[in-house]
């Protein structure tokens, strides 16, 4: 092989071992990186070569691929993987690329042919082969590139990078050491210092950058699975539409899938409640520290969610279980697919859930339930649910009667044309007014009489105010969606004296045949919730009072226009097939993540997967040889078994006749076409081909003869 068509040149000796030492070094794995760094740098101890080819690069890099994509495939499979797992699998690249490191270093050749990591090029040239076309091969030692690939893992993976933001300066001294062992092999004899000093230090401030960068990104991502940390102001939000002047996108898609089993079928199941307003935003501010209803240390996940209590069955409880429970009233399965941080939308007054397969079920302080690292991709779980149970969320605080000033203008005006006053809660060191429920219900029935005589539902918006569309939507438009409904309904109660807060959840309305109903984008919903029947009370002192309100019930105020949800687009024809896919992909998944079919799978993968890899261990090792004189390449085996002339025998056969069973082809040839140089250059190829001129020229001869056999029997 000509070294010049070669791109990079071999690294030294005991690069490769060094980079896979330093490896060990940064993970605390000693025993895998010293048996990869003798297996490495073995041949400089040993003889043995192989002639690999073009073929045996391709086995040895599928062989690699393959046992990446196996390990992935068992990441996928586990039902318990995190973050931090994604980090440790590309920690292991150095060693799931050994069989192509190994290859490219017991190679008798000097490189890696460039279309071993391409198929498509490999068939390229394959074809070119067959036409008799010249093909131009380019060769690359990937030692170099495979020292990187060592060094960067070296500084991948959970421990490393969480020890990496306390103090840890072992990795850019390492990169340092061994990029100056590169820098000076690389330089040859022409030493230029200005340079390679430039190159050192852009090296090991890449090195820092990547740290930092690794750093950075692991406390984002595990943030997230975490569930926030303790500075965070909410645990999570809501961006509401108010305020976006087109049309409001509802997707038809099924998000949830809801199977009632027990008591009355609910209207609405609620995903989460919000307690503060903020132009088009609703946020979920956490527990006040001097509020009564403490998270408990042993239950506290970050921000304003606690764990909720595991059982020994496996379900989740929101307190200990108490003897006088009753049965519960309600009950209902919910089916979907769930992402990581997912919300599971559950029906008021739930206290149990079975059947979440999920590292950590928490809940917060607004009544809602939320999934952090769920073990499998979908989820089938049984809610069960009464009234007559305490709230899950909590009492109000001041907070839950508190309306933003930008808002208040337009709010006063709209009550005080209902005949209504306001009430100012800013200072909440005086005491709220206790309102009854009678007044309440009084109230709620007026606001519902004057929503549905003056106000419109309408999914499209001509303009809107962001610093007050509430004001806007009372004073001025007076039309809007749910969201403008539930919104000012919350900030009406509230400023008459009741507290009340902003949910978000889904209709119960659309019922399949099956008997599920259908929780589509479509029937998203927001209303307001109450809180009816308190009394306010200081659990603090005079100096620092805390008041609550106590003794009352969370009941749902929903004053959208009944008739929206006749107001939704009609669906589409695919629809009905969209329908089927996302229920079988959900049936399917859960199936999947049975206990049973898990292993059943496992055993078959496993077995499957072995006995690939023995077939590539096979292959890859059944080109063992050395270089021999005077041997041919595979293009010339297959002129030699093959023909290269098979198709123009074929046109040759359709014009003169089939050539008789017994002669030759180049004999064939000089009967038909005597004149032309075809058949002497093919058995030169076929029988001499170390002696023959390129290929090219041949199918120049077949061009030439099937022109000199047109041109002799034309008429």
């Amino acid at each position: 092989m000509n070294n010049e068509n070669v791109i990079f040149k071999a690294p030294p000796r005991l690069l490769l071992g060094a980079a896979f030492l330093f490896w060990g070094a940064m993970h605390g794995n000693a025993m895998a990186a010293l048996a990869a760094a003798l297996l490495v740098e073995s041949r400089s101890w040993v003889k043995w070569r192989w002639e690999f080819g073009e073929k045996g690069f391709a086995r040895a890099w599928q062989l690699s691929a393959l046992i990446l994509v196996v390990l992935v495939a068992r990441l996928f499979q586990s039902e318990e993987h995190v973050f931090s797992d994604y980090l440790d699998l590309f920690a292991w690249l150095p060693f799931m690329m050994l069989p192509l490191g190994l290859a490219q270093q017991f190679c008798s050749d000097e490189g890696t042919p460039v279309t071993t990591f391409s198929f498509i090029a490999r068939r390229k040239i394959s074809a070119d082969r067959r036409a008799g076309r010249e093909v131009q091969m380019c060769y690359m030692q990937i030692g170099y590139p495979y020292f990187f690939l060592t060094v960067i893992a070296a500084g991948m993976g959970a421990g490393v990078i969480v020890k990496m933001g306390v103090n840890e300066v072992r990795y850019i001294i390492g990169v340092g050491i061994l990029m100056a062992v590169v820098l000076l092999n690389l330089s040859g004899k022409r030493k230029r210092k200005g340079a390679l000093g430039m190159a050192y230090v852009l090296a090991l401030l890449m090195t820092a950058g990547m740290c930092w960068g690794g750093i950075l990104g692991y406390q984002f991502f595990m943030a997230r699975y975490s569930g926030g940390g303790p500075n965070r102001n909410s645990s999570f939000e809501t961006q509401t539409s108010i305020g976006q002047v087109r049309k409001l996108q509802l997707s038809p898609k099924v998000v949830w899938r809801y199977r009632h089993e027990k008591g009355k079928a609910p209207n609405l199941v609620r995903l989460s409640s919000y307690n503060w307003a903020e132009g088009t935003f609703w946020r979920s501010r956490f527990r006040l520290r001097k509020h009564r209803e403490q998270i408990a240390t042993d239950r506290e996940v970050g921000g304003d969610f606690e764990s909720l209590l595991e059982q020994e069955d496996g379900s989740y409880l929101f307190q200990q279980a108490d003897e006088k429970w009753p049965d519960f009233e309600s009950q209902g399965v919910i089916y979907g697919m769930t992402p990581d941080q997912a919300l599971i939308p559950h029906l008021y007054g739930t206290r149990k859930l079975d059947g979440v397969q999920t590292e950590v079920l928490t809940s917060n302080s607004m009544g809602a339930i939320q999934m952090i690292a769920p073990k499998q991709k979908a989820m089938e779980i049984e809610l069960f649910a009464d009234q007559a149970l305490a709230p899950v969320e909590h009492d109000p605080s001041p907070r839950d009667i508190l309306v933003p000033n930008s808002e208040k203008v337009g709010i006063d005006k709209f009550l005080e044309e209902m005949g209504q006053f306001a009430t100012d809660y800013s200072a909440t060191i005086i005491k709220p007014e206790d309102v009854s429920e009678q007044d309440f219900l009084e109230l709620r029935e007026g606001l519902r009489r004057r929503f549905n005589e003056e106000f419109q539902y309408t999914l499209f918006l001509t303009g809107a105010n962001r610093f007050k569309p509430y004001s806007e939507f009372l004073t001025e438009k007076r039309k809007g969606h749910c969201e403008y409904f539930g919104g000012a309904t919350t900030l009406l109660l509230r400023r008459m004296g009741i507290p009340s807060r902003y949910v978000v959840g889904f209709a119960v309305s659309e019922k399949n045949d099956s008997g599920e109903y259908l929780l589509r984008g479509q029937h998203a919903h927001a209303w307001s919730q109450a809180y009816v029947g308190g009394t306010w009370v200081n659990e603090g002192d005079d100096e620092d009072p805390v008041w609550r309100c106590r003794g009352g019930r969370w009941v749902i105020v929903d004053l959208t226009p009944p008739d929206w949800l006749g107001q939704m687009e009609g669906q589409s024809w695919m629809q009905g097939f969209l329908d089927w896919w996302q229920k079988a992909k959900t049936n399917l998944t859960l199936w999947f993540a049975k206990a049973s079919v898990r292993g059943g799978f496992k055993i078959f993968f496993i077995c499957i997967g072995s006995v690939i890899v023995l077939y590539f261990l096979y292959k890859l090792l059944g080109v063992r040889g050395g270089t021999k004189v005077g041997a041919v390449s595979p293009w010339e085996e297959r002129v030699r078994r093959e023909g290269l002339l098979r198709g123009f025998e074929k046109w040759l056969g359709r014009r003169a006749g089939p050539r008789p069973a017994g002669v030759p082809l180049a004999s064939w040839l000089k009967q038909h076409l005597p004149e032309s140089e075809l058949a002497s250059r093919y058995e030169e190829m076929t029988f001499d081909p170390k002696k023959s001129q390129s290929a090219v020229s041949l199918e120049g001869l077949v061009k030439e003869a099937k022109a000199l056999w047109k041109s002799r029997n034309e008429k």
